[in-house]
């Protein structure tokens, strides 16, 4: 008998609800707390670097304050916003109370599960949005002679370089999601017809 009766307990209900799977349980509990560590940082890293997009473009517009310099902070600060309250809402699920029971502990690895792909769809839109407000911008620079042809390409290498890294990222971050997702439901023995119907993509 363990010294901590919340471990003894934990273990006899983690016994009782995985006695029937027929493959090896997923570690709710272990697993779970990783994830939502790993999840908080990267949310945190998320909101980190809106504030600073939105420091950087108002600094930006306080040295140049000119009409075009104003339509381009606007983008920014809408797009920044929306994105900020999407991410707000999606992962509203990592600061709620702890749990204490097995059950709830794999209802919440799956509920992060669903969140993190929810997240990546829309960084894929949003990352579509942004190349396409992006690349007529830089051609009008072009066109009007306010950059020259190796600014142009250098401007154009960054952003691919930008937009391949993020991709790369999120298409990763949905493969884990993934293999985590279909972990918990195998655990929890759920169909993988059902299981499919959820994930969408």
């Amino acid at each position: 008998m363990s010294a901590d009766p919340e471990i003894d307990a934990w273990r006899a209900e983690w016994v009782r609800l995985a006695s029937g799977a027929h493959d090896s349980p997923v570690d709710a509990r272990s697993g779970a707390v990783r994830q939502q560590f790993r999840l908080r940082a990267w949310h945190v890293l998320e909101l980190s670097s809106a504030v600073a997009f939105l420091a950087f473009s108002a600094a930006l517009f306080w040295r140049h304050p000119t009409p075009e310099t104003c339509l381009w902070v606007a983008i920014v600060w809408a797009s920044t916003l929306i994105a900020t309250k999407f991410s707000v809402w999606n992962w509203h699920i990592l600061w709620q109370a702890d749990v204490k029971s097995v059950a709830e502990y794999a209802s919440a690895y799956e509920k992060r599960c669903l969140a993190t792909l929810r997240a990546v769809r829309f960084s894929l839109w949003f990352l579509a949005v942004l190349l396409t407000i992006s690349v007529p911008w830089l051609l009008l620079d072009f066109a009007r002679g306010r950059i020259l042809y190796g600014g142009l390409l250098s401007r154009f290498a960054i952003l691919g370089c930008w937009i391949l890294g993020l991709w790369l990222l999120a298409k990763r971050q949905r493969r884990i999601a993934l293999i985590e997702l279909e972990e918990v439901r195998r655990s929890q023995d759920i169909p993988p017809e059902a299981a499919g119907s959820t994930v969408g993509e």
